[in-house]
This record gives structure tokens, sequence and C-alpha cells, in this order.
């Protein structure tokens, strides 16, 4: 079944209306955003259990984070996140593994869970250690960018509710 561009833009809408309806401090849920994309371009199947222990650990949005991270890393991105990985990791490792390898080991989640997470658990650590470092760098500098303007987006939202709040006192 093909994904239309129409179904793209209602869920693209659908969690920008989920952040921006986030209550809190604009520091701590931008925090949480940062973290949540940091941890969604990390190329790790069970990302979900790093990001809600973190989370915690660190005291930032765990909402947040998980908005992000979901919007960061879904089936449709995936592919394209993992070559990105790949590819900025080979660059800095000198070519440590081959796009084939990593492409058939995604290739089996098709076959079930299961079978697609041992594929990957049986790429070896030079592949593995591949995709960290080019999934961190991007997780780093994406995260950051993401922290930064989320951080000015809460803060305009934050201004606006007290400017509401102000103007519904007066009435």
């Amino acid at each position: 079944m093909p994904i239309r561009k129409k179904t793209i833009l209602r869920a693209l809408k659908y969690y920008y209306l989920r952040v921006k309806r986030l209550k809190g401090d604009p520091e701590y849920l931008a925090r949480g955003v940062g973290f949540g994309v940091f941890i969604g371009n990390l190329p790790l199947m069970p990302q979900s259990i790093f990001l809600l222990s973190l989370t915690v650990m660190l005291r930032i949005s765990t909402v947040a984070a998980f908005i992000s991270s979901t919007v960061v890393n879904n089936p449709l991105t995936v592919m394209f996140q993992y070559y990105l990985s790949w590819k900025v990791g080979n660059a800095i490792l000198h070519g440590h593994c081959s796009w084939e390898t990593i492409h058939s080991a995604l290739g089996k989640f098709d076959l079930g869970m299961r079978v697609g997470l041992a594929a990957m658990s049986g790429l070896g650590l030079e592949t593995l250690g591949v995709l960290l470092t080019g999934g961190t760098i991007i997780g780093l500098v994406s995260g950051l960018a993401s922290y930064l303007c989320s951080r000015k987006f809460f803060w305009a939202i934050k201004k606006k509710r007290a400017l509401k709040h102000r103007l519904d006192a007066r009435i």
C-alpha cells in the first residue's frame, strides 16, 4: 500500500500539535526534544528502553523525547537514517563495512522482529561501530539544532499563553 503525501503531512501536523500542547518549562521541554532527536538518530533497536531510562535519570521531558524520537525514527525514515549513519561512520572510520551488508540485515525485518534483530546482531562489531559512530555524530548535530529551535519555539508559546492569560483576566 503506497503512502500518500497527505498521510505524511497529516502525521506531521499531528506530532506538531502534540509538541505544541506540551505543558512545562520551555527549557525542560526543549531538552526533551533535543535528547529525543539524539536518541532517535542512534541505530539502536530498543530505543524506547534507553529513552525512558535516560530521560528519568537526566530529568528531562520524557513525553517530548518520545514524540521527537518517533518523528525522527519511524518506518518511513529508518532506511535513510541507517544509510546516512553508515555513510558518515564509514567516512570517519575509513570504509570498515559495505552498505550491502547492512541493507541485507535490515531486509530481514520483513521476516519478523526476532529475525531482524538476529541479523543486526550478527553484523559484527566493526559494522555496528560504524553505524554507532555515524549515528552519534548525526544525533549530536541534529539534537543540538533541535534543542535550540525547540527552545525558541517553547519560549514563544509560553509568551503567547501568558499574553492570552493576561487578556482573559481583563475580561
